[in-house]
C-alpha cells in the first residue's frame, strides 16, 4: 500500500462532492437531505484552508484520491483535535487504517496531547478502526444523529498521546 496525506486543494471540489454524494456517506451527514454541491466545496476548502483552526488532507494511494481526513483544534494552541475521516470508494481495503496510522503519528509529533471522534452507532468498521488505535469509548450521544430513517446514538472517542 502507498497511502499519502497531502493537504487539500480547492481543485479537489470535484471529487470530495462525488464522495459526500454517495449514499454510504451521505447517511453519515448532520444535515440529512442536504446535497452538497462543487461550490459549496470549494467554499469549505477555502475556509479550512484560511482557518487557524482547521486542516483538511487529501488521502492518495499511489496518487490517486481516495479520500479525506481533517482535525479541527479545539484549543488555540492545537494540542486537542477532534478529528474525522472519510474514504471513498476505496472502503474495506485498510487504506482508512493506514491514513490514520501516519497522520495519528504526525499529530502526536507535533505536540498534541489529545485526539477525539466520534462514530456512529451503526458504523462498526469505524468503531474497530477507532479501538485497534487504543481510542477509548467515552460516552455516549444518545439519539443524536438522524439518518434519514431513525435517530441513532453517537459514541464518542478519545485518544491521549500517553495512551
Amino acid at each position: 500500500m502507498s497511502i499519502t496525506l497531502r493537504d487539500v486543494k480547492t481543485t479537489d471540489a470535484p471529487v470530495i462532492t462525488a464522495w459526500k454524494q454517495d449514499p454510504y456517506i451521505t447517511k453519515m451527514k448532520f444535515d440529512h437531505g442536504h446535497v452538497t454541491n462543487e461550490a459549496e466545496q470549494r467554499h469549505d476548502i477555502s475556509r479550512a484552508l484560511k482557518s487557524q483552526y482547521k486542516e483538511y488532507k487529501i488521502i492518495e494511494h499511489d496518487g490517486k484520491p481516495i479520500g479525506y481526513i481533517r482535525i479541527n483544534w479545539q484549543d488555540v494552541e492545537k494540542r486537542i483535535g477532534w478529528i474525522r475521516l472519510a474514504l471513498g470508494e476505496e472502503r474495506g481495503h485498510g487504506y482508512g487504517k493506514e491514513a490514520l496510522s501516519i497522520y495519528i503519528r504526525e499529530l502526536f509529533d507535533s505536540g498534541v496531547l489529545r485526539i477525539e471522534g466520534e462514530v456512529y452507532e451503526y458504523n462498526i468498521p469505524a468503531q474497530r478502526l477507532m479501538e485497534q488505535f487504543g481510542f477509548k469509548k467515552e460516552g455516549v450521544r444518545r439519539k443524536a444523529h438522524f439518518t434519514g430513517d431513525e435517530y441513532c446514538d453517537i459514541y464518542v472517542y478519545g485518544l491521549l498521546h500517553d495512551d
